[in-house]
C-alpha cells in the first residue's frame, strides 16, 4: 500500500501541534481505550534505565498511541504520538522515537533497534525511569513495553 505525501505532511504538522503545545496545555483526564487500564496520577510504576518498546504489525487506520514517561525527579511527561493508516511497524518505531526524542530532551537517548523496536535510555545522571502506554487508537498496532 502507498503512504500517500499529504498523508506524511499531515501526520508531520499534528506531530509539530502536538510537540509544540503538550507543554502549554494542563493536563487532563482523557478516556483509556478498552483492553488498557487507566495509571492514576500516583501510580509510579518501576523504574529502569532503559526501556525497549517493541512495534508489530502495519497500521489498519489513523490513530494516537500515547505514553508517560516518569523521570526520577518530576512531573510525568505525556507524549501523544499521531499514526498514519498503512504505516509500517518500522515507520510507526521511527515516528515514535523522533517524537520522544523532541519530547524528552536532553537526558535520554532515544533510537530504533531491528527497525520495529524504539530504546529508550536514560543517560547518566538522569537516573531511572518509568514508562508506560496509556494508549492506542492505531487498529491492528501491536505495541509491548519491556524493562531491560
Amino acid at each position: 500500500m502507498k503512504i500517500h505525501p499529504y498523508r506524511i505532511a499531515l501526520s508531520l504538522v499534528l506531530a509539530a501541534t502536538i510537540l509544540v503545545a503538550a507543554p502549554l496545555v494542563r493536563a487532563q483526564a482523557q478516556p483509556t481505550p478498552a483492553g488498557i487500564a487507566a495509571p492514576s496520577e500516583t501510580e509510579r510504576p518501576r523504574g529502569s534505565n532503559k526501556w525497549r518498546i517493541v512495534f508489530d504489525e502495519r497500521a489498519k487506520s489513523d490513530g494516537v498511541i500515547s505514553f508517560r514517561i516518569w523521570p526520577r525527579d518530576g512531573a510525568p511527561i505525556q507524549v501523544d504520538i499521531p499514526i498514519v493508516d498503512g504505516q509500517s511497524e518500522n515507520r510507526i518505531a521511527s515516528t515514535v522515537r523522533d517524537a520522544l526524542k523532541v519530547r524528552l530532551g536532553k537526558g535520554f537517548h532515544v533510537e530504533t533497534d531491528d527497525g520495529e523496536d524504539v530504546l529508550v535510555k536514560a543517560k547518566h545522571g538522569t537516573g531511572d525511569f518509568g514508562l508506560q502506554l496509556l494508549g492506542n487508537t492505531a487498529r491492528d498496532v501491536d505495541i509491548k513495553l519491556r524493562r531491560e
